[in-house]
């Protein structure tokens, strides 16, 4: 997607020395391949594809700027994996940092920030992909496997869950920590309030391109959402600040240089996942009531009949019958 160093400092804009393409060539190419296995093979041959003669001028414009913002994803993700390798010179004397005249090395807050900044304009760039190609829609991308792989979940994106808790930002990091919490969600709690079966069959629907959502199942997905994104974050919260590795068990901490943060207390920390969990009930209530007043033998017809509709218990009739009733 990016053949040379022009191309690839067009999108960063902050270098302004020399930079030999090959230096950064093999990042680009581990930053592509991570871009082709998230977005499918059929999409990305597509945006590297020189023209799109089959579509019309808007369409054009719009494919033009998804291609535009893919690079930017590949460019901004190479860079942040280049970075910490070209501060340093490794040759037949060992590692070494050069320092030309009349430059300053860097402090290590800016380093850090530099860092920081460079994953933040990584997930911009994701969530402003992520944007177009739903407004899009090219059957080559509707019609792929990695389509089905997006969809598997009501939420899809950070954009998506900070639409409802906006605590999280949009981070894309995050939000990859954050899928298998979602799924939990889904089956814990989703699942079966809907009941398995309007569930498996609105999953079904959410995930092939050839099936179009009626209004009442749009509104339903809007209405899982809601509790979706607040259970996420409560099942998820006991892992997050927590590191596990060869080394142990540890509590993260970020010293950064100019803003010092520190884990939060253990008090703060359960009063936020206590709200979590109620907002998370306010919803599930809201969910229930939906189900409640939309379901009916036409729609939504299995929760219709498991939850509305339950058969009433007949009482025996002791008519004629020789027993007492007290």
């Amino acid at each position: 997607m990016i053949v040379g160093a022009e191309e690839f400092k067009e999108h960063l804009g902050g270098i302004q020395t020399s930079l030999k393409f090959g230096t950064v060539e093999p990042f680009i190419k581990v930053a592509e391949r991570e871009f082709r296995k998230a977005v499918g093979v059929e999409l990305y041959d597509f945006l590297n594809e020189k023209e799109f003669d089959s579509f019309d001028d808007l369409e054009k414009e719009l494919l033009g700027e998804l291609r535009n913002v893919s690079e930017g994803c590949v460019a901004w993700a190479a860079y942040d994996l280049a970075l910490p390798q070209l501060k340093m010179r490794v040759g037949d004397m060992g590692l070494m940092k050069s320092s030309p005249a009349q430059t300053v090395a860097i402090a290590k807050w800016e380093y850090a920030d530099t860092r920081d900044a460079n994953m933040t304009m990584v997930d911009m760039h994701w969530e402003f992909f992520w944007e177009l190609l739903e407004e899009i829609k090219p059957d080559v991308w509707t019609e792929s496997e990695a389509f089905k792989r997006r969809n598997t979940f009501f939420i899809r994106s950070a954009d998506e869950l900070s639409d409802y808790v906006a605590l999280v930002g949009k981070n894309r990091r995050l939000f990859a920590k954050l899928e298998r919490f979602i799924h939990r969600g889904e089956q814990l709690y989703i699942r079966d309030l809907i009941t398995p079966a309007v569930f498996d069959a609105l999953k079904a629907k959410w995930k092939s391109p050839n099936e179009k959502l009626s209004p009442a199942e749009l509104l339903l997905v809007e209405k899982i959402r809601e509790p979706l994104a607040y259970l996420t974050l409560h099942e998820a919260y006991p892992y997050l600040p927590i590191k596990v590795d060869e080394n142990g068990l540890r509590d993260v901490r970020k010293w950064d240089g100019i803003t010092n943060e520190s884990a939060a207390g253990a008090e703060v920390r359960n009063a936020q996942r206590q709200q979590l969990w109620q907002d998370a009930q306010l919803y599930l209530g809201r969910l229930r009531t939906f189900m409640d007043t939309a379901s009916s033998p036409n729609q939504f017809q299995q929760y219709y009949t498991a939850v509305l509709a339950a058969p009433v218990e007949e009482q025996e009739d002791f008519t004629y019958k020789s027993h007492v009733i007290l």
